[in-house]
């Protein structure tokens, strides 16, 4: 029986198997679902989503785009997923898949995101056609410019040899810094207006100048100053040598001539010419009596002993010679008094501050009025505070120096007749004949010290006197001039273009441009400028238009900040200190005065950054050289007395570097003011306000004619969405970074944009 089993099992073995491998069983189906199956995500989705996986056995997780983050990747038996996605910054939607294998059986979900539906912009301008409409005017200083002959001092050639730099900026003028032979390195001392310094070259070389500026469209404004002239002057040498009977005496306003009151006061002085002997040496007793509303000094001679200076405890002091100023002792209630030996060929002054000369601290003589007699109580002013001499002498008026005496054009409504008058519209016809544009008059304000109403009836007749030549030399159009009326802020300078088409708009840097673009007082910006500008043009009487100048700062401008040394104040800053030389900053600064309405004006070096040493104070460092090529070479070092800032002035801030980095500052001049120049409506267009909502959003429409483009700025240092209702098709001109979405422009931290509607 047992055999039979085995023969039996035997053969059925040889049967099944045939010489084959066994067949293996079927394996048991896995069971696997997923759910949900389909997942949705907006395009900034930064939310976890939940997948739940049941499955009788361990599973593997795949997705179908790296896009898709799931965790965890793998398991065993039932789990949870989570689904995590990036931003969509694409336009349009996007969609993917998670597959689950697990055993025999798989599973997948859908996963959709939506589009972030922004379109990048991406400006498309107006082709060029090479006519210059910008009005952009650069201010520049001839003797740190350029040095064409290798003293130091920049030079006409200097300055003709980088026009093609000044052409590829867009500028359409060039303001000089006064070309007269002067006394001083900044020239505003001028001792001939009727001649040119000949460290800058001769009359040939500014007549090449000339011609070859216009060849590029670029006008040509000379520094004029007519409030007073350097001492050098044929005039002042005469006055000086014989002050009573020089034919001149009349041309400056002299202590014992013939002047009108509006020509004294404000920030000035009387300075002895010295044909008197207004000075003393000997043994002098002060007192100084402050007991009344007028105060008074008596000075006796005695021979008393002499006292030390008060040191320690002085209330009052009297400045006097060489020894400065001595401090007075408090003999009873508001009496002062001291014994000097005193050696002073010039006289002497009461103060009430040993540390300051502002806030009339200063007290001395009345105009004209300031001889005193020993033994008499002597008048105290602190208005005009002219220097107390003890005897008779002529003095002349200066309201900034000794070595600019200021000129006399009489009584404000005859002031045509005055020989002064007469010598500079002169000097002036000279210039316009040769081919010169147009002029910017300096320190307007003080030609009749202050008093607007004389100022403008002496500007307003002196504009058209010499704009009567310039119509006479065939031009069709009236000169260009520029005051600069620094007086007062805006409320007085809009009073001058009651006598000239322009002025500069000294608030405009201090109180809208820097405070827009370093605190975000965007929307402030907008309504400043249309204010100044409506302003300006309801000043402008006449058939000409008003021109408001624009700028950031300039070759004495305060900046916003300032710093005290010693007993002065010190506000001789750039552009790039107010904006803490952040280059965003610049650039934005930099678009904003370039979109809008009036003239603006850029100051040497400002196109590459410049700042100042806060270590020094003199002017000089405010009126950097221009640094041309990498190699920091033949840079114009002594036509500001060798007073530069060498951590500034290498290779790095030079034009070539510049140039060759398109990201630089002085690309994004010459790109915002190409833009300027090809767009009539940026040029000369009107400005409107378009009231984009955001403390941050400075916006307005310029139109000329048909052409009507939409400017807008974000000046925060964040992104910015704003709603915007027209057409956003043919962005020209952007800054920074912007997209739109629908209706929603969103604009990036410090980032500009102009769309052509």
């Amino acid at each position: 029986m047992k055999r039979l089993v085995w023969i039996l099992t035997a053969a059925l073995c040889l049967a099944a198997c045939g010489g084959k491998e066994p067949v293996t069983p079927d394996p048991v189906e896995t069971a696997l679902s997923l759910n949900p199956t389909t997942l949705s995500f907006t395009e900034e989705d930064s939310s976890t989503k939940l997948v739940t996986v049941t499955s009788s056995s361990a599973w593997n997780v795949t997705a179908s785009a790296g896009w898709i983050h799931v965790s965890p990747a793998s398991g065993n038996g039932n789990a949870s997923l989570s689904v995590k996605v990036d931003a969509n910054a694409a336009e349009g939607a996007r969609t993917g898949s998670i597959t689950v294998s697990a055993g025999t059986g798989s599973g997948s979900v859908s996963v959709t995101q939506a589009g972030a539906g922004k379109v990048e912009v991406v400006p498309s301008p107006a082709a060029f056609d090479g006519t210059k409409r910008s009005s952009t005017t650069y201010q520049l200083l001839i003797y740190s410019f350029a040095d064409s002959d290798g003293d130091g001092v920049g030079d006409f050639k200097g300055i003709r040899n980088h026009l093609d730099y000044l052409d590829e900026l867009g500028v359409t003028a060039l303001w000089l810094s006064p070309a007269h032979p002067t006394n001083s390195y900044h020239a505003y001392d001028v001792n001939d207006y009727a001649a040119l310094n000949p460290l800058y070259g001769t009359e040939a070389d500014f007549k090449a100048l000339i011609d070859a500026a216009h060849a590029k469209g670029i006008k040509i404004y000379m520094d004029f100053v007519l409030n007073h002239s350097g001492t050098g002057t044929e005039w002042f040498q005469s006055v000086k040598a014989d002050p009573k009977n020089s034919p001149y005496r009349d041309y400056y306003v002299l202590s014992n001539g013939e002047y009108p009151a509006e020509a004294i006061g404000g920030m000035g002085g009387w300075v002895s010419l010295g044909d008197g002997n207004i000075g003393y040496k000997g043994r002098l007793h002060f007192k100084v009596d402050w007991t009344g509303s007028t105060k008074y000094v008596t000075v006796t001679e005695t021979t008393e002993a002499a006292q030390p200076s008060n040191g320690s405890g002085a209330k009052r002091w009297i400045h006097i010679g060489s020894a400065g100023s001595v401090g007075l002792y408090e003999t009873s209630a508001n009496i002062f008094e001291i014994t000097l030996d005193v050696d002073t060929d010039w006289g002497f002054l009461v103060r009430t501050s040993n540390t300051s000369w502002d806030g009339g601290t200063k007290y001395g003589g009345k105009a004209g009025q300031n001889v005193i007699t020993l033994g008499k109580a002597f008048p105290l002013d602190n208005t005009t505070a002219a220097d107390i001499v003890f005897g008779e002498s002529t003095s002349y008026y200066a309201s900034f120096d000794s070595s600019m005496p200021d000129l006399n054009y009489g009584k404000p409504d005859e002031c045509e007749n005055s020989r002064a008058f007469k010598s500079t519209v002169d000097a002036a016809t000279k210039w316009v004949n040769l081919g010169v544009d147009g002029f910017r008059l300096d320190a307007v304000v003080w030609i009749y010290a202050a008093s607007a109403t004389a100022n403008v009836k002496f500007l307003d007749k002196w504009y058209k006197a010499v704009n009567a030549t310039y119509k006479a030399a065939g031009h069709s159009d009236d000169i260009f001039m520029v005051g600069e009326a620094w007086y007062g802020g805006h409320g007085e300078e809009q009073k001058y273009y009651g006598g000239l088409p322009s002025n500069f708009e000294f608030d405009y840097w201090r109180y809208a441009l820097q405070p827009a673009v370093n605190s975000g007082k965007g929307s402030e910006y907008v309504t400043k400028v249309m204010g100044y500008i409506s302003d300006h043009s309801g000043n402008r009487k006449d058939a000409l238009n008003a021109i408001t100048s624009f700028f950031m700062t300039n070759h004495d401008k305060s900046s916003v900040k300032s710093k005290q040394v010693g007993e002065n104040w010190y506000s001789y800053y750039r552009a790039a200190d107010d904006l803490g030389r952040a280059l965003v900053k610049e650039k934005q600064a930099c678009a904003m005065l370039l979109t809008t309405a009036g003239k603006p004006f850029v100051y040497q070096g400002e196109e590459l950054g410049y700042w100042r040493d806060d270590t020094q104070h003199d002017d000089e460092y405010l009126r950097a050289p221009i640094v041309w090529d990498a190699s920091a070479s033949q840079v114009a070092r002594k036509g500001v007395n060798n007073k530069v800032d060498n951590s500034m002035l290498k290779g790095s801030i030079s034009v070539e570097t510049q140039l060759a980095d398109e990201n630089s500052l002085l690309n994004t001049y010459k790109t915002w003011s190409r833009l300027r120049n090809t767009y009539p409506a940026l040029a000369e267009g009107e400005m409107t306000n378009a009231n984009l909502s955001g403390t941050s959003i400075a916006s307005w429409y310029m139109s000329s004619g048909s052409q009507k483009l939409l400017v807008i700025h974000n000046v925060a240092s964040s992104q910015k969405e704003v709603k915007v209702s027209d057409s956003m098709s043919k962005p020209v001109a952007l800054l920074g970074s912007a997209q739109i979405k629908d209706q929603t422009l969103i604009l990036g931290a410090n980032s500009s944009v102009v769309f052509q509607l």
